[in-house]
């Protein structure tokens, strides 16, 4: 082939991909789609002054020469393709609706219009090829196109057997350029191609009485090796051409550019989705750096590490909006689906709804353990008091002596037991029974955790009854954390639980600290008011009656007198005789005093009575006056 070091860039699939997935048909949404590619194809054509003008009489354009060919001629060719292929899909689904006849007859115009536009593509793209113009992995992708609108076509007019050849053909293709993509944005865009033709091919295959329908590969590798010369001129050529590129040594960059494989109990998830795939690219980049930040010796403080954590939480927010977008989008298409297509689209559905359940528990792993640092930071702060000591076992001895402290790691907490109860409701956690019951003991672990500060704070204030039943509670939720890992079929660290590693040792250390914890307190307590459950406080504010109620009780000789004098102690002068003496005289006073001031009162006249006539008398009854 000639010299491409000029070449056109003309990514046909990465294109086509982009324009569906941004344009309506994520939702199959095929009139919004139809639309845009008009509007694109109007844009297009005016910017290559190829309008028809104004005029009702319809003038043919000239052939563009092939030595002015740029990638807006081709893009033009392409929307148009998409704009028939949408129309076609559309007026097919009204068929579905209506089984009008004419809807039908419209829908096969329509796709045969759409083949006719891609074969001039793939023309213009031989050319460009021949010419040097074009490489050949660009053109393999144009070529791949045209077979998939063509066999669709096929598989429409009812014509299995061609349409299966051409599907298949397409599909070889397709997996030549996944296995030899140079970045896995480019693989996950083919990826998707694939699982598009997959269900056409199932189709294509069950009409025609083939036995195994259902094994597309042995489909693809029966058919496609009889029909991919005649189908694709210089096949071999094409292959070769992609393989080198891969294998060369100039894509360095390229390179850099590929995904881990992401595994969940030893299973390879499901990447299939171009935007999913950049999205994990950069959580890849952040989880890189994060390490690189922990293994760095002069990253010590645990400050620095959970500012760390801030790249890449943000690009898992970002994968998981797009994972719960994808899963909404497929909840709400499975519906309107074809039925080849639903019939293919099973182990999709699965793929994208178990993608987004894996990138939300990836999410909150993250997050419990930025905050597991955040708690190890508080902690480790030292006070005003440690600063100016320099004891290093006072340090140790006042950990939690600062009451700001201990509320705020309970707040913390709070948002653990809230990321991990989210994480147990997610679906790859409730399919599992040891990563479920793994979650269970970390969310029992921390309730006792949280148990602990809780205590501490409420000893703080004093208030060592409610200090002394968490300190018990705490313990209790420590035992069934050891009992939820005694139900793992292993006591080591799997993967998935390395964000919250949890030995028996850490248990341990944490339950002897709630019990010295306790016993602290209850000290404290009984130092306090000898273990009274009602504080001083609290005695202080109960209501006293009036002195009136307890002059009866001030009569009444105390025998704690008599006691003492058995005892052979000094008795002091009762101060309840006393308060009672002065009560009788202040009281003797008050009345002596209120008799001399009190003035004679005269009585009042009795009112007389009314004066009536002679008829008032007689019906005064009557009226009720009297």
């Amino acid at each position: 082939m000639a010299d491409q070091s000029k070449a056109l860039e003309f990514r046909a699939l990465l294109l086509v991909d982009k324009e569906r997935s941004a344009y309506g048909l994520r939702y199959s949404d095929f009139e919004r789609y139809r639309k845009h590619c008009a509007n694109r194809v109007h844009r297009l054509r005016s910017s290559l002054k190829m309008t028809h003008g104004k005029g009702r009489e319809f003038k043919k354009l000239p052939p563009v020469d092939p030595e002015k060919l740029s990638s807006s001629h081709l893009q033009l060719l392409l929307f148009e393709t998409e704009r028939a292929w949408a129309f076609a899909q559309e007026l097919l689904k009204l068929f579905a609706e209506s089984e009008d006849s004419t809807d039908r007859r419209r829908a096969m115009g329509r796709a045969r219009r759409a083949q006719a536009w891609s074969s001039r593509l793939l023309e213009q793209c031989k050319t460009l090829l021949d010419s040097g113009k074009l490489k050949a992995v660009y053109y393999a992708e144009v070529a791949t196109y045209d077979l998939l609108v063509r066999g669709r076509l096929q598989r429409i007019r009812e014509e299995y057997d061609t349409g299966v050849a051409s599907l298949a053909v397409a599909r070889n293709m397709l997996d030549e350029l996944a296995s030899n993509a140079s970045t896995s944005h480019d693989q996950a865009i083919a990826t998707v191609f694939i699982d598009e033709v997959a269900p056409e091919i199932r189709h294509c295959a069950h009409s025609l009485g083939h036995k195994r329908a259902y094994d597309i590969d042995a489909i693809v590798k029966e058919v496609a090796p009889r029909h991919r010369t005649t189908l694709i001129p210089q096949y071999d050529l094409l292959i070769e051409s992609i393989r080198t590129k891969s294998g060369s040594t100039a894509e360095n960059k390229a390179a850099q550019r590929i995904l881990q494989n992401l595994e969940w109990e030893g299973a390879v998830v499901p990447l299939r989705n171009p935007e999913l795939v950049d999205a994990y690219l950069k959580v890849e980049q952040a989880s890189a750096k994060l390490a690189e930040n922990s293994t760095d010796q002069k990253e010590t403080k645990s400050r620095k590490k959970v500012t760390a954590f801030d790249s890449i939480l943000q690009a898992l927010s970002d994968a998981e909006v797009i994972a719960r977008k994808l899963s909404e989008a497929r909840k709400l298409s499975g519906g309107t689906q074809s039925a080849s297509e639903a019939a293919g689209g099973s182990a999709g559905v699965r793929d994208i709804h178990f993608v987004h359940s894996f990138t939300t528990y990836q999410l909150l792993a993250r997050r419990t353990q930025r905050d597991l640092l955040l708690v190890e930071a508080l902690v480790s702060t030292p006070t005003t008091k440690d600063k100016q000591s320099s004891d290093p076992g006072a340090k140790a001895a006042s950990t939690g002596a600062d009451p700001r402290i201990n509320p705020a790691v309970v707040k913390i907490y709070d948002s653990i037991l809230q990321s991990l109860n989210q994480m147990k409701a997610l679906t790859v956690v409730d399919e599992s029974a040891d990563v479920a019951a793994a979650t269970e003991a970390r969310i029992s672990y921390i309730r006792g955790a949280r148990c602990l500060f809780m205590a501490r704070t409420y000893a703080s204030l004093k208030r060592y009854a409610e200090a002394v039943s968490l300190t018990q509670t705490g313990l209790l939720r420590i035992r069934e954390a050891r009992y939820q890992l005694s139900l793992l079929s292993s006591s080591a660290q799997t993967p998935e639980t390395q964000y919250f590693p949890m030995p028996e040792s850490e248990i341990a250390t944490l339950e002897t600290t709630v019990s010295q914890e306790e016993t602290a307190i209850k000290r404290e307590w009984f130092a306090y008011n000898g273990g009274s459950a009602s504080s001083s406080a609290e005695i202080s504010l109960t209501f006293k009656k009036p002195l009136f109620y307890d002059i009866a009780f001030n009569e009444v000789e105390d025998p704690l007198e008599k006691i003492q004098k058995r005892a052979g102690r000094e008795v002091t002068a009762s101060k309840k005789v006393l308060a009672t003496s002065s009560v009788a005289v202040a009281a003797q006073q008050a009345i002596t005093k209120a008799k001399i001031d009190e003035d004679p009162v005269a009585p009042e006249p009795a009112p007389e009575p009314a004066k009536s006539g002679v008829l008032g008398g007689l019906l005064g009854g009557w009226w009720g006056r009297r």
